[in-house]
Order: C-alpha cells, then structure tokens, then sequence
C-alpha cells in the first residue's frame, strides 16, 4: 500500500489570514482547492493592499497638518529621559541585530524600529539620546521624512537628541541633504563602517 504524500503547509500571521479572508468572495462558491494562479493573484492583492496602507500612512505623516505643532505626531511627548539610550532604525534585521549587540556591550539601552512611523511613535515616548537611522526604508523619500520629523521632535522636546544617519548611498548629495536637514552625522556602510560608528558615539 502507497503512502500518502505529505501535505505542504504554509505557516501565515494574522495580518496575512485577515487579508486573505477578505478577499476570499473571489475564490468561486463550492470550490475545495485554489488554483495555483488564483493564490498568486490573492497574495499579490495583498501586497497592494499593504503598500497602499504604507503610502498613505507616509503622506500622512507627511502632510502639512501632520506637520503642525498640534498634530499626533508632534504634539504630547514624554519626559522621560535616559542618558544612554539608542533608537536604532533600519528595516533590515541583520543590521538591527549587529547594532544591538554593539550597543547593548556598551551598555546602551537599545530599541529597535523597521519603519518611520513605529520609530516616531517610540521616539515620543522615550527622549532617546542618539537615534541611528538607515536613510533607505524603504527608500531615501521614507528617510529624509523620517529625519524631518525627528530632527523637528528634538527641537520641540528639547532633549539635544544626536541624529545620524548610516547608507551604502555614495552620492554627495544624500550627505550634503541629510547634513542639511539637521543630520549630526552620516557614515555610509562601508567597509569596518560599525566602528567609525561606535568610535563617533562614544567620543559624543
């Protein structure tokens, strides 16, 4: 007697199956399996789904009424104040990880943020010392918005946050904007670049 292969599964989060169930009226009545290209077509749809809820999150966030004083994201803020304390913001994990470990064995209290608005709603409540940010997340539109608005919370809080901005971007003219905008410092991801980073961090 043949065994029966083994069914393949799919491991999915809640936002995915929340995602999925929505748009499970394209899948035709009485139907047990889904075609191959009707599943592409469904997760292709919520990846639109999930870019467009990013893009005008951004434009949101970016818009002349966010930008106010009175708006969510800058008006109430913590006090609170730690004199070693880092926000770390990049949507790659391998560098999240590195970073952490870096500063946490120099005694740094780390948070982590993947995107613009978790990092400015963690920046609010904690008055973090030193934020290292990666200028593409995704892109450098995404991080100079991000940099705006940190650069403008700092003012605001007066809490003298240093600002640095790390990329593999070699292009001058990322520096010379970032510098512009209010950037303490910008290192670009090149070679041994953690520890002209480190080496900047400790000595202010």
């Amino acid at each position: 007697m043949s065994e029966e292969p083994k069914k393949r599964t799919i491991e999915v989060d809640e936002e995915f199956l929340e995602q999925l169930y929505g748009l499970v009226g394209k899948i035709p009545p009485g139907e047990k399996n889904i075609n191959v290209d009707l599943l592409k077509d469904l997760i292709l749809d919520i990846k639109r789904k999930i870019d467009r809820a990013k893009t005008e999150a951004i434009e949101e966030l970016h818009s002349p009424k966010k930008n106010s004083e009175n708006s969510a994201i800058t008006d109430e803020y913590s006090d609170e104040e730690n004199p070693k304390s880092v926000l770390i913001v990049d949507d790659l994990g391998v560098i999240t990880y590195q970073l952490s470990v870096l500063f946490r064995n120099l005694g740094y209290d780390v948070t982590i943020a993947k995107e613009i608005y978790d990092a400015i709603t963690k920046y609010k409540k904690c008055h973090f010392k030193l934020v290292i940010m990666d200028l593409f997340i995704p892109t450098d539109r995404e991080g100079f918005i991000l940099l705006d608005e940190l650069v403008k919370l700092s003012k605001i809080s007066d809490s003298n946050t240093i600002i640095g901005v790390m990329t593999a971007s070699s292009k001058k003219e990322h520096r010379q904007l970032c510098m512009k905008k209010g950037a303490d410092f910008y290192i670009e991801k090149i070679e041994d670049w953690q520890s002209e980073l480190i080496e900047y961090c400790e000595k202010n």
